[in-house]
Formats: structure tokens, sequence, C-alpha cells
């Protein structure tokens, strides 16, 4: 698949089948994922993939959605605080990091025939108790599973690009 239909290609799932991800799936998006580039290349991360038991139980109230707690998975991107990149300014390159971490699962995802959803809005403290975070940071929930068919994909709606592209 070329890079720009698989870009044409992703899209938020919120409504998933039951169908479990196979681990050699998952593995294979983990995997891909983690070439994802980082600011001198410290890799400052961490993927905690969240898919039964109790865990996931108590993670769905750090988001209490139906369509949340409906998805088979959840990968919960942590960004790794003091192993990170500062620049001599003092810009922190942890969320720029562990961002371009997330978009690289998606995509792996996208291509292996999974849905996605990213998450921001959550219950950080909640989160962090479910999976006993010291010195991590969970910046995004990313919920994953086999898309539900029967949801229609919406039209894809962006600004023009001369609105966000200054030639110079």
């Amino acid at each position: 698949m070329r890079v720009k239909e698989l870009f044409e290609q992703r899209a938020s799932v919120r409504k998933y089948k039951e169908e479990k991800v196979p681990k050699d799936v998952l593995m294979e998006v983990i995997n891909t994922a983690r070439l994802a580039p980082s600011a001198v290349n410290l890799q400052p991360w961490k993927i905690y993939i969240v898919t039964e038991g109790e865990t996931k139980e108590k993670l769905n109230k750090a988001y209490p959605k139906d369509w949340f707690k409906q998805a088979p998975g959840v990968a919960v991107i942590c960004g790794l605080e003091n192993e990170n990149w500062i620049r001599k300014d003092g810009r922190n390159y942890l969320m720029c990091d562990v961002t371009i971490l997330a978009d690289y699962f998606v995509l792996a995802a996208t291509e292996a025939g999974l849905g996605t959803c990213y998450v921001g809005a959550f219950d950080e403290n909640i989160v962090k108790d479910t999976l006993n975070l010291k010195n991590e940071d969970p910046v995004l929930l990313i919920t994953f599973g086999y898309p539900d068919d029967s949801v229609k994909k919406k039209e894809k709606k962006r600004k023009p690009v001369d609105e966000i592209t200054e030639l110079m």
C-alpha cells in the first residue's frame, strides 16, 4: 500500500467487532511502531497493551464511554520522563516524540486491517493507578480492534493547502 493510500484509509473508529486481535498481528504493529524517530534517538517511550481482565475494567473508568469499553484493546502510549531530549532553550521534546510513536502505531495498525481511535480526554490518575506508573507520563490512549463493517466511513474534512502552507 502506498503511504498516501494508508493516510486516506486511516480513520477514527468507535465501533469494533468482538474479535480479538491475534498476538502476532499486534506484535507486528508494535514492531513497526518502534521504528518511529525521536529526538537524539532517545526513544523515551513505553507502550502498555491492555486487552482484558481486571486491568481493562479499571482502565475503562479513565474514559467511561461505551464505545471505549467495547474496544478489544487499548494501547497506553507513555513518555518516559527524564529520558527525553530537552533543547538548549528548554524546549521539551517528550510530547513530540511520543506523538510520533503513536502515529506510527496507528498507521501500522491501519495497514494491518485494524481500526484505531486516539483518546486524549482521559483521567490520567486512573491510568497511572491502574498501570502503577511512576516516571511514565500517559500521553495518549489508542483503542484498537477490527472495525465493525456496519459503520460507514466519513469523508475527511481538511483545510485547503493554501490555508495551511506558506511557500517562500
